[in-house]
Order: structure tokens, then C-alpha cells, then sequence
């Protein structure tokens, strides 16, 4: 495992990608909601993608959001939330709130590196996204009040990218295209996919990720 931390350091030591990485999964129209949000007053926030390996293959963990009235009811999202003054910084917040959602505690987890953040106009969030590592194959315990399904994803769905789909929908009368990367019966799109198309760029030419078929799996909670 230390080899392996070193090999990740290493890939998110460098110049990210940034914006034009994200943009490869960005929806035709990125605002779809009903009143124009400002920018200057976005809340903070935080997520985590939290690798770890099982039969020698490479997964990290989505939630399926359970339904309430907001703007991210249902969605399909990377474990984290909105920053607390009490946090101290916005790694803290990734932390805390993968701990809530998913049960992970925060001594498991290597810290490896942070991401570009990306504004979300329909919530007016800015969100920080985190790479972390886990030695083991985690036991996850579901907020069954705030996730209605973890869902691990194989890094290698994120590679493939002849196995990039797109729809098209109407949203507050408002119709766009989108990309997304499908697993099973979900579609992860939108700002998830975003932070997930720069992530797959880092590493996208890392024997550690490519050297591994593809391998499916989701965990019941």
C-alpha cells in the first residue's frame, strides 16, 4: 500500500487538468432551475472520491440521494456536503460528511490530493472535490435518512469512453443534452460526471488503473 499512495501522490502532485476536463461531461445548459442564482453568495461545499481495491480491481463509492424538496433530490452524487464553521476547512467537511452519509470513518482514509472546484449553479454550491484512499475493502453503513443507495462504481467505467451516453430532457421547460457515464440502471451525470471526467484524466494513463478489467458490482444497503 505505500508504494500504491506513492504512485497516486505522484499523478495528483501535478497540473491538474482543470475546466477543460470537466467540460468533456458538461450538459449542453448547466443552470435549469427558476430563479438565477448569485454567484457571490455560492455556500461551500465538499465530496470525496474515496478509492479502494476488492478482487484486485479499483471501485470508490456513489450515493443515490434519497427524495426531498431540493435541488438534488435522487440524484446520484460522490459522498459529502456542505461546509460547517465547526469544520475548520473544507478537507474536514469531506471528512465529516462521508462519515455521515456512508459511515467511513476518517482514520481509514489517505488523504492523496484535491481536484479543480466546480460551481453548481442550480444549488449555488462551489464544491471542492478530494481524492482519498482506503487499504481495505470498506464496510459502509448507509444514512438511511439522507442516501437511498451506495452504489460502487469500477474505475474502469470512468475510462471507457466509447461508453460515454447522452440524453436529452426538459427541465423547468428548459431542454439539454447531456452526457453521462452508465452503470446498470443509473445515469451519473452533471457536476458528478464533471469532477469524474477530470479524475478520469489524471489517470487515465496510469498502469495502476489500465492494467485491470472491467468489473461490476453494487452493494445493497
Amino acid at each position: 500500500m505505500p508504494a500504491t499512495v506513492e504512485i497516486l501522490n505522484n499523478l495528483f502532485s501535478k497540473p491538474l487538468p482543470g475546466v477543460k476536463a470537466q467540460e468533456l461531461m458538461s450538459a449542453s445548459k448547466r443552470f435549469t432551475g427558476v430563479k438565477k442564482p448569485d454567484p457571490e453568495k455560492a455556500r461551500d461545499s465538499s465530496v470525496f472520491i474515496l478509492l479502494f481495491r476488492n478482487n484486485k480491481k479499483w471501485y470508490f463509492p456513489l450515493i443515490k440521494r434519497t427524495e426531498y424538496n431540493g435541488a438534488h433530490s435522487g440524484q446520484i452524487s460522490l459522498p459529502g456536503g456542505k461546509y460547517e464553521p465547526t469544520d475548520g476547512d473544507l478537507i474536514h467537511t469531506a471528512y465529516r460528511e462521508t462519515f455521515e452519509e456512508i459511515g467511513i470513518q476518517p482514520h481509514v482514509i489517505t488523504y492523496i490530493g484535491t481536484l479543480t472546484p466546480l460551481y453548481i449553479p442550480n444549488s449555488n454550491f462551489n464544491v471542492t472535490p478530494h481524492v482519498g484512499l482506503i487499504s481495505s475493502t470498506p464496510q459502509f453503513r448507509r444514512n438511511k435518512r439522507e442516501v437511498d443507495e451506495i452504489i460502487t462504481l469500477p474505475v474502469n467505467v470512468l475510462l471507457d469512453k466509447s461508453g460515454i451516453k447522452h440524453f436529452t430532457r426538459e427541465i423547468n421547460n428548459t431542454v439539454i443534452t447531456a452526457p453521462y457515464y452508465p452503470f446498470r440502471n443509473h445515469k451519473i451525470w452533471g457536476a458528478t460526471a464533471m469532477i469524474l471526467s477530470e479524475f478520469a484524466e489524471i489517470i487515465r494513463n496510469s498502469p495502476l488503473f489500465t492494467s485491470h478489467t472491467n468489473h461490476y458490482r453494487t452493494i445493497p444497503q
